[in-house]
């Protein structure tokens, strides 16, 4: 009894400290967004080839769901590459196929003859599992979810255009092992701006 008498007058309760932790998970979470897509880059806006791609994890694969940035666990704060990342290039392009890279990235964006996102579409990067550092492979799910939307740029024949695509299955590169995760699909989000139809592989 003494001692809850002294923890009253301290001013210290279990209620308000349980309040201030509620307080910081609800700013943590609203702080960091790993769901936040990046800015759209504006068509025709840049002064060449660009593009940016973001994986937007969702929180259910990511620890304590997010609450505290994913670097705290050793895991990368933002998945994703763009035109000045290390190794960036440029393979095919064109209305229904886009391939990009950097160092430890592999994407192909593919459309069927239908405009839809085709079981070709994947993505393979590094990524942290299980405390070991795997090559993974995502691909979508059946049926696809997604789109891949292109605009050619008039003056110059150039594409811009973006992207977002569900990717729902992942597995070791390297094996072919499904991994389970993610637990729900995450989303494959990006934009691009004056890419060279059809352009082969190329240094940023």
């Amino acid at each position: 009894m003494a001692v809850g008498n002294r923890m009253r007058r301290d001013g210290v309760r279990p209620s308000r400290v349980l309040l201030l932790l509620l307080l910081l998970a609800g700013f943590a979470v609203f702080a960091y967004r790993p769901d936040r897509p990046v800015a759209t880059i504006v068509p025709g806006s840049s002064s060449g080839p660009a593009f940016v791609v973001q994986v937007i994890r969702p929180r259910s694969g990511l620890p304590l769901g997010g609450i505290l940035p994913p670097q705290l666990f050793g895991l990368e704060a933002d998945l994703g590459f763009d035109s000045q990342s290390a190794g960036a290039s440029i393979g095919s392009v064109g209305p229904g196929r886009l391939e990009l890279g950097a160092d430890g990235w592999d994407l192909a964006l593919v459309l069927d003859g239908d405009g839809r996102v085709a079981p070709e579409t994947q993505v393979v990067f590094d990524l942290v599992f299980e405390d070991q550092l795997r090559k993974v492979r995502c691909r979508p799910g059946d049926p696809a979810v997604g789109l891949l939307s292109t605009t050619v740029l008039p003056e110059s024949g150039e594409l811009s255009g973006r992207f977002d695509v569900e990717l729902a299955r992942c597995e070791d590169a390297e094996t072919g092992t499904p991994l389970g995760w993610p637990p729900k699909p995450f989303v494959l989000h990006g934009s691009f701006d004056r890419l060279p139809p059809q352009a082969g592989a190329k240094g940023r």
